[in-house]
């Protein structure tokens, strides 16, 4: 019996697996062959994330949006990294929380980045820590003000030019650090999709 979490996540994610493999396969032209963030110096995106919690009294479910400007630390094909890049990411995000406890959030984080180019497709992994301000409805959230250390993991398939599609997994923590007597950490699982632009 599949529980009702899982079958929430089955669809969607299903719908997703589809779409990047066609995105992947589809063949390009010959002139991205070659990594298309190669000679970029910054990116600037936009992701929408969908995200619920775990190991909590109770479930939420998250929408947010996650506008980033980064710019990249190291130059391809570096004498230390090689083709790994460095960059330094400011995302921002702006969500609501749309289970019978309504709410928003509001926060900002900064975030390192380590890329790796395969032709028309950038893997990298990312974390970070920021601030979050939020305002649940819920027992699970004690406080407005959070701090929120977060990784992940994503791919940003090249559609053309300098854009590209963005998919990537985050899982987040938040909690006030101990600031308050009441601290009930909560972990969260996003996966977030958006166009991005590197130039």
């Amino acid at each position: 019996m599949i529980s009702d979490s899982r079958r929430k996540w089955s669809r969607p994610a299903g719908w997703l697996t589809i779409l990047l493999m066609g995105l992947i396969l589809v063949p390009g032209n010959p002139s991205q062959a070659l990594a298309f963030t190669e000679g970029a110096h910054s990116e600037l995106g936009l992701r929408y994330g969908y995200g619920q919690t775990y190991s909590t009294p109770e479930t939420l479910t998250f929408n947010s949006f996650y506008p980033r400007w980064g710019f990249f630390l190291t130059d391809s094909n570096n004498a230390i990294l090689g083709k790994w890049r460095l960059s330094l990411v400011l995302e921002g995000v702006v969500g609501s929380i749309t289970d019978h406890n309504r709410g928003w959030e509001i926060g900002v984080t900064p975030l390192l980045k380590l890329s790796y180019p395969f032709g028309r497709v950038l893997g990298y992994l990312e974390g970070g820590a920021g601030l979050v301000w939020e305002d649940i409805d819920s027992p699970t959230y004690a406080h407005r003000f959070n701090f929120s250390p977060q990784v992940g993991v994503g791919f940003d398939i090249n559609l053309f030019g300098g854009y590209a599609l963005s998919v990537a997994y985050r899982f987040r923590h938040t909690s006030n650090a101990g600031l308050y007597k009441d601290n009930p950490g909560v972990n969260s699982n996003f996966f977030l999709i958006g166009l991005m632009y590197y130039y």
